[in-house]
């Protein structure tokens, strides 16, 4: 069910379909109705309308439509992106060379990638070896040295 809503919201391309623009004007035009209900019905209700709860309870329940359909919107299953480590820069350098600035010692170190020096964790490496990046914990690499190209063995098809 999950795919069928973000299709309906979403183009393929990425930008909002007709149903998508319509829930979100939807979603910037009820909070001001809700707190204007409420006004309207705070003022009645000062006044002895006892109508004016009602106005209230109208204008909530509008700006309560609105957080669910923000919550909705901005659900991962529904606006998933198209570049996930987009903002976890240690997870964009996986599988990058790096030279081992300080050298990696009881499984810790310093490796360069361009002008920046990160922490790394990896088998103990002398300083100025190309390491591979394996993955990242955080904001510490990890680290692999690969072999040789003659080390490798038989090549795979």
């Amino acid at each position: 069910m999950r795919n069928r809503f973000r299709q309906r919201l979403w183009l393929r391309n990425g930008d909002p379909s007709p149903l998508g623009w319509i829930v979100a004007s939807i979603s910037l035009v009820l909070p001001v109705v809700g707190l204007v209900l409420c006004l309207v019905g705070g003022v009645r209700a000062i006044h002895g309308d006892a109508d004016g709860w009602t106005w209230i309870g109208i204008g909530v329940a509008a700006i309560a439509l609105d957080i669910l359909i923000d919550f909705a919107w901005a659900h991962p299953g529904v606006s998933a992106s198209d570049q996930p480590h987009l903002n976890r820069r240690t997870d964009q350098l996986a599988g990058r060379m790096a030279i081992v600035a300080e050298p990696i010692s009881g499984g810790r170190g310093k490796v360069r990638i361009g002008d920046t020096l990160w922490a790394a964790e990896g088998p103990d490496i002398p300083a100025g070896t190309v390491v591979r990046i394996a993955a990242a914990n955080a904001t510490v690499l990890l680290v692999a040295v690969d072999p040789p190209a003659g080390d490798r063995g038989p090549e795979q098809p």
